[in-house]
């Protein structure tokens, strides 16, 4: 399996079905009061159900949480995998690809600021190597890589591979937006900040 892709369909459960809806429901109280504000009572109350579900789900509020940045990497995934299967007639444009991944890239983080935190906050759950959530993570990040490797067409001049040249055109992205969030650019106009940040982007990798 891809592991950008879901799990194979199968028959939805009621189990299933209750996981749904307090995910959901952990959401939505993540997006309203943050990341403090996502307790297991909070949780199980915006649900209409007992704590007690939640761990029998999640079997703990960490559980919870990684299972919420699990969900936010996989829209991640999907926002920035531009030209996807379901769009066949689109002509492939490298430089296209790449400035409409990295524009979805900002839109998602700006529509979802405390989803985008709870991922890529330190400490939080992308960081435990080996987990489903760091999975997730590797299969937005090699989105990144292919991207880069249309663009460029081989190692950029400097890198020791096109991976490397995808960490660095992450650390640009991430800074300019975690700026933005944070309301600490130095300069107005974030939009053209940002912009103007591809394309120092598109030159490099040209």
């Amino acid at each position: 399996m891809n592991a950008g892709e879901d799990r194979p369909s199968r028959r939805r459960t009621a189990s299933d079905q209750v996981e749904g809806v307090l995910l959901e429901a952990a959401q939505d109280v993540l997006d309203r009061e943050g990341l403090a504000g996502v307790t297991v009572r909070a949780v199980a109350r915006e649900a209409g159900a007992a704590p007690m579900s939640v761990y029998n789900r999640f079997g703990s509020k960490e559980g919870l949480l990684a299972a919420l940045a699990v969900g936010t990497l996989k829209d991640l995934w999907h926002a920035v995998d531009v030209d996807r299967p379901d769009q066949p007639d689109r002509p492939r444009d490298p430089e296209r690809r790449f400035r409409e991944a990295c524009d979805a890239y900002r839109q998602f983080a700006l529509a979802h600021p405390q989803r985008y935190a709870l991922v890529f906050g330190g400490g939080g759950p992308l960081a435990q190597t080996g987990s489903e959530t760091s999975v997730y993570g590797h299969a937005a990040f090699e989105v990144l890589i292919e991207l880069v490797q249309d663009l460029a067409g081989r190692a950029p001049e400097g890198f020791a591979d096109v991976g490397e040249a995808a960490q660095v055109v992450w650390t640009a992205l991430h800074g300019a937006v975690h700026l933005e969030l944070g309301g600490i650019g130095q300069v107005s106009g974030s939009p053209d900040t940002y912009a103007r940040t591809v394309d120092l982007l598109v030159r490099g990798l040209r």
